[in-house]
């Protein structure tokens, strides 16, 4: 059975006599996730390099405002965008050659995704331990050196997905094909701040939170150690929830930063809808 379901590609006269093209999405993890987030990036000069960025991709839409939609890939699969991208996501063929204002794709925890351009162990493991987003990777500044492997079971649709320069959704064209870039954005996982668009990245806090290994501090920052920090701990100014009362720890801040990683063609934002 066919994991995609492909829309109506004529939808009246006025479609059909508007001819029909192509949409490619694809999915990259720019420099950031790819490379290195440098020590020039961050307030406090850490350096962070990732060795994994695994995101479970799923539920890519090109409708409209009117409710009509023009192809749908509901198909989970995983794709670690560490590696060099960009890397194709969904190819959609012969749709109406005209204005889709209503692009959305999901990352969520679905159970039987498969592989885009990941391992199949880690296709495996993300199923297995229901994560929808797993990061692992090192930070370091100067002879510190820190280790992170956190799994997320978030379960996010980014809806009104539009670019600045390009505007709404995608245009179809007319005897050609478009190509749609889903960024997942590495950065933002360190932000200092939920809602300001002047947040800053910081690590000091993650990286003091490294202190429940066997005989102290052992370099690697869980999860579970990341809940143990509350944030009115922090310093004043920083970590700010914009009001979320259920985000009261490091681990809760952190995890609300994996729902925005989603981005649309570069810096093009969506709406993330928790689910």
């Amino acid at each position: 059975m066919k994991n995609w379901l492909m829309g109506v590609s004529c939808l009246g006269l006025v479609a059909c006599s508007s001819g029909q093209g192509n949409v490619t999405f694809t999915t990259y993890g720019e420099d950031f996730i790819e490379k290195e987030i440098p020590a020039s990036a961050f307030e406090d000069g850490w350096t962070v390099k990732y060795t994994r960025f695994l995101v479970k991709l799923s539920e890519v839409k090109v409708a409209n405002r009117e409710g009509e939609t023009a192809a749908e890939q509901t198909a989970a699969k995983v794709y670690d965008v560490h590696r060099p991208g960009p890397v194709d996501v969904a190819k959609f063929s012969d749709l109406a050659a005209e204005d889709w204002d209503e692009v959305s794709y999901a990352i969520a925890p679905a159970t039987n995704a498969t592989a885009g351009n990941a391992d199949a162990e880690d296709v495996t493991r993300m199923n297995t331990e229901g994560w929808s987003v797993y990061v692992e990777g090192t930070a370091t500044r100067g002879a510190a050196t820190k280790r992170f492997h956190w799994g997320f079971a978030t379960n996010t649709l980014y809806e009104h997905c539009e670019s600045e320069d390009i505007g709404n959704g995608v245009t179809v064209p007319k005897g050609g094909t478009e190509t749609v870039q889903l960024t997942i954005h590495g950065d933002h996982l360190f932000f200092d701040d939920l809602q300001s668009p002047d947040a800053k990245m910081r690590f000091d806090a993650i990286a003091a939170a490294d202190s429940t290994g066997i005989v102290g501090p052992d370099g690697e920052i869980t999860l579970d150690e990341l809940g143990l920090v509350n944030l009115t701990s922090l310093p004043s100014g920083q970590y700010g929830t914009g009001g979320a009362g259920s985000v009261r720890t490091l681990r809760d801040f952190v995890t609300a930063l994996v729902r925005t990683v989603g981005h649309y063609r570069g810096e093009g934002e969506c709406s993330p809808r928790v689910r």
